[in-house]
């Protein structure tokens, strides 16, 4: 799995920092954390910098800010699909999947993470269709950080990954 991350954060940084939901699948009470991923690195560098779609370009601070990494399983991790019609058993619609309005999200993360035994959950991105991965920090023992840990992405690789979103990688 891919992960584009905070320079200053561990790979494997369950967020968010403090008790107050940041991602799409955050606690909402903070009651546990999450390690958001993607299944590439495009996906991931969509995730994570393409977050409002309206703007034309990626700023080269926000990637300097960043690294990516490569997490690997150390088990067959259980994930909680929402990926399909299923996904109106928690009042959702790809429209509240899909969208940065994450009150429904939260609430469906809570469910699943009380309800099941799941590690996490299975989505798809909003800016791809592919698969993305929110892993819950029970799953911890089950990750880890493969060679590729805290890389850099350089202005070719980013030029490249914003064009896949047609955006240009721009300097301030």
């Amino acid at each position: 799995m891919h992960r584009i991350h905070r320079a200053a954060h561990d790979p494997l940084f369950f967020g968010p920092f403090g008790p107050k939901p940041e991602g799409r699948f955050d606690a909402p009470d903070g009651s546990y954390k999450v390690l958001h991923t993607a299944r590439t690195l495009v996906t991931a560098f969509g995730e994570t910098l393409v977050r409002r779609p309206a703007i034309p370009y990626i700023l080269s601070s926000a990637v300097q800010a960043r690294a990516r990494s490569e997490i690997v399983t150390t088990r067959a991790l259980r994930l909680y699909p929402l990926l399909d019609g299923g996904i109106s058993v928690h009042g959702l619609s790809f429209t509240d999947l899909h969208g940065d309005a994450y009150g429904k999200t939260w609430a469906a993360s809570r469910h699943i993470h009380q309800t099941t035994t799941a590690d996490g959950i299975l989505y798809t991105s909003r800016l791809d269709n592919q698969p993305c991965v929110a892993l819950f920090e029970r799953a911890a023992t089950a990750i880890a950080i493969s060679e590729v840990s805290n890389v850099s992405i350089s202005p070719s690789e980013a030029t490249s990954l914003a064009a896949h979103f047609g955006k240009d990688y721009v300097e301030p």
